[in-house]
């Protein structure tokens, strides 16, 4: 005899709880065909951003448009959100908070909580976490690498030595090098 496995309903929660203005809303887990057309359609999209001729956007512009069509003539935030979408509307959520709420739920059915979440905090700007500085950059890069640098080795080393050169001089300015000795 095979191994059995416990009830999924164990393991999965009842979908993904969005706190908008205080509220709490819970998406629930996508139908078998939503979770699927998501999941082409993301796919096709990407497609759509990698292409370089005429003929490959054509091409991926057919595969857009030979998606299934599914039930009823929804955008993409009613049908990801279901009937959280109306919830949402008669609480008197604006229409950007619906929007942002529906792409949540749609990086969450293709990409699992841990990416929906990384949208979610991020503001919908994946872009916003990363360091943005050279400072920045370098400590994040200092910590992931886990070594540590000596203080000395973090001093900006001073500016290279002009003396002896001169810059030819400019219109309307001075040239600012050396004066010749009288």
């Amino acid at each position: 005899m095979g191994t059995r496995l416990h009830d999924l309903d164990a393991y999965w929660s009842p979908g993904l709880t969005l706190t908008v203005r205080g509220r709490e809303y819970t998406l629930p887990l996508p139908s078998a065909e939503l979770g699927l057309w998501c999941r082409r359609l993301a796919e096709v999209t990407g497609e759509v951003h990698n292409v370089s001729s005429e003929q490959e956007i054509q091409a991926a512009v057919a595969r857009i448009e030979a998606l299934p069509q599914l039930p009823g003539d929804l955008s993409l935030p009613e049908r990801v959100l279901g009937d959280v979408y109306q919830q949402m509307a008669d609480n008197g959520v604006e229409d950007p908070y619906i929007q942002f709420c529906g792409q949540t739920g749609y990086i969450w059915i293709i990409g699992g909580e841990d990416a929906a979440e990384r949208y979610w905090t991020s503001g919908g700007r994946p872009e916003a976490q990363r360091p943005t500085n050279r400072k920045e950059r370098r400590a994040q890069n200092r910590t992931r690498t886990g070594g540590s640098r000596t203080a000395e080795a973090n001093t900006t080393p001073p500016p290279a030595s002009t003396s002896g050169t001169t810059s030819p001089p400019t219109q309307g300015r001075k040239s600012r090098g050396r004066r010749k000795a009288r």
